[in-house]
């Protein structure tokens, strides 16, 4: 038999091109999901209704003046929509003469920036399921329940911030469990760019990042004057007082009494559902059983987990939109679907099915 010619540098560089290619199709499927799912939002929607939209859209113009002391300083995403739009505001009157050539542009960028981001949020996902030993079909239908939420709807069909935090959630989870540094970074710098609310991540990062915590202190630093001074800048312009600006930011405890008695109303149980929609039913066979399954169900639970969950509920009480807040927690929600379908009993099927091997804690 002839002997391989294949040295170990040409091994490695084959493995590495279909990583990426596994990494593109992940991607690709993620983004037609959402594309084909979220046009019709986009395109019907009436986001006249929506006040967050009627601020990005402005910013997006250039115009801070007089829009909300919260919502004002989120600027990547509309900074990024606006930049696309550019080049497409050249040809879309042509092709679409009915429509507006000032707004509809920039609402298209917007919807096109809030796939990607979702997208790429969603490859993210898939891969911090399987660091915690989930099956690949089992991950891949836990980023499909995600991309399937309502509320990731919303997200990309209006033109919204919301996919660049659940962006920056997504990479600090995996970072964290995959021991990444630079998803970390990148989650950093621009976490409080995506929402004020990172403040109450940014600590998971600390505890259990595996950045050296000297380290961190100075990425901290860094993305915190990189902030203020954006923050600064955009005061000026608006001749706001910075300190008034910097307070709203965190002045919602007004909300906690009407959050709480909307979360245990009918309604508000109801929405929890909205979250995940029918794949909540099958998440719910986590707690049934016996304790030992409960426990190879559940046992995934670590405190980088629960901690994302006290953030989110802390921020979901302060605002008066309780279930979209939970939806960030995309990645433990889809990594708890991924977990009951390859441990638990009620599922030998599909695990037959699949050949998925049962590994108990």
């Amino acid at each position: 038999m002839p002997e391989s010619t294949t040295s170990p540098q040409s091994s490695l560089r084959m493995t590495h091109d279909a990583g990426l290619k596994t990494h593109f199709l992940l991607f690709f499927l993620a983004f037609s999901i959402i594309l084909g799912s979220g046009y019709n939002t986009y395109l019907h929607y009436d986001y006249g209704y929506a006040i967050d939209s009627k601020t990005y859209m402005a910013i997006a113009k250039g115009d801070f003046k007089d829009q909300s002391a919260t919502r004002r300083y989120r600027v990547i995403v509309p900074f990024m929509a606006a930049a696309v739009a550019w080049p497409i505001s050249k040809v879309y009157a042509k092709i679409w003469p009915q429509r507006s050539a000032d707004e509809w542009p920039l609402r298209l960028s917007f919807f096109l920036i809030n796939c990607i981001l979702t997208a790429i949020a969603a490859v993210f996902i898939f891969y911090f399921c399987r660091q915690y030993g989930a099956s690949a079909i089992s991950s891949f239908i836990g980023m499909v329940a995600v991309l399937a939420s309502s509320w990731t709807n919303y997200t990309i069909g209006l033109p919204m911030t919301d996919s660049l935090y659940l962006l920056v959630i997504a990479l600090t989870m995996y970072g964290i469990k995959a021991k990444d540094p630079r998803a970390l970074i990148i989650a950093i710098f621009i976490g409080p760019f995506a929402k004020e609310s990172f403040v109450f991540i940014a600590p998971i990062i600390f505890f259990w990042g595996c950045i050296p915590k000297w380290k961190q202190v100075i990425y901290f630093i860094l993305s915190g004057a990189i902030v203020f001074g954006a923050r600064y800048l955009i005061d000026q312009q608006t001749g706001s007082a910075y300190s008034s600006s910097m307070m709203n930011a965190f002045d919602h405890t007004d909300n906690f009494g009407y959050s709480l008695m909307r979360v245990f109303s009918i309604h508000g149980i109801g929405e929890m559902f909205t979250i995940m929609g029918t794949f909540t039913f099958l998440m719910l066979a986590g707690f049934f059983g016996s304790k030992i399954e409960r426990k190879n169900v559940l046992g995934f639970i670590d405190w980088p987990c629960i901690a994302l969950f006290i953030a989110l509920i802390i921020h979901a009480i302060l605002s008066v939109e309780v279930a979209r807040m939970l939806f960030f927690g995309a990645p433990v929600w889809a990594l708890f679907l991924a977990m009951v379908l390859d441990k638990h009993k009620w599922f030998g099927g599909y695990r037959r099915l699949f050949g998925i091997e049962i590994r108990n804690l």
